[in-house]
């Protein structure tokens, strides 16, 4: 290996660190951007989406993360979608009661089929529901894990007012976002993808450039928690997501 080759390498890499760390955070207004899950061509972009290597990496920081709360019993994946988070969950966590719910009885479908694809249909049940009204008694679950879904929960407040109540006592719940103060690097990248890489129906609809812009800032997260009583409640910010976590 010649010392050009390497002399490059390193000054590429120093560039991209520079790129991504340099430009300022992002500042603006948020609005709620519309999914539209209950439109076929839309599910099975988002479906077709999911299997983008991004999303695979994200997911594989959701899950390095959960395994280090130990959870146990029953865990509750809010806005399922087309079920991939959770099929993990079900391969990695094989002694966990699982249950995905989506508001989307479309996307559902394509949950289903995957589980039965990756055999773990056993271990994971599905409910159509929201988050503002989850299909379960109070303090009837051990763990609540949400990905990607916060930035289009209607009514954050009423949310996470059921998320307290059905949690078990000392339950804990772990919520994965994007965070709309990210680099302007990631703005970029994300508007190049929205109008060059994903399917039509998701540029339609302005996505994933309209999850960013309609996603929360961790001190406007900071302000929703201060309504709950929430115990160990933790925010963790990193370049373009957060994880937020807490128990009952």
């Amino acid at each position: 290996m010649s010392f050009w080759y390497v002399f490059f390498v390193i000054i590429g890499i120093i560039s991209i660190i520079i790129l991504i760390f340099g430009l300022p955070r992002k500042k603006g207004t948020r609005y709620h951007n519309i999914e539209s899950l209950d439109n076929p061509d839309v599910v099975k972009a988002f479906e077709k989406m999911t299997n983008f290597l991004p999303f695979k990496l994200l997911h594989r920081k959701v899950i390095s993360r959960l395994k280090k709360f130990n959870p146990s019993g029953k865990l509750v994946d809010i806005g399922c979608g087309s079920g991939n988070l959770i099929t993990q969950i079900a391969e990695k966590l094989s002694k966990l009661n699982l249950v995905g719910v989506d508001i989307s009885s479309e996307i559902l479908e394509h949950a289903k089929k995957r589980v039965v694809e990756k055999k773990v249909d056993k271990k994971v049940a599905f409910k159509n529901g929201t988050v503002e009204k989850l299909p379960f008694p109070n303090n009837s679950v051990d763990f609540i894990i949400s990905s990607l879904s916060l930035h289009h929960w209607v009514n954050p407040i009423k949310a996470f007012k059921e998320i307290h109540q059905i949690l078990k006592e000392n339950g804990t719940f772990l919520i994965f976002d994007f965070r709309r103060d990210s680099r302007k690097f990631f703005y970029g990248l994300l508007t190049f993808a929205t109008k060059v890489v994903v399917p039509k129906a998701l540029k339609n609809i302005n996505e994933p450039l309209g999850s960013i812009q309609s996603s929360y800032t961790p001190d406007e997260v900071l302000q929703l928690f201060s309504q709950f009583s929430f115990q160990n409640a933790e925010i963790k910010p990193f370049l373009a997501w957060m994880f937020i976590s807490g128990k009952k």
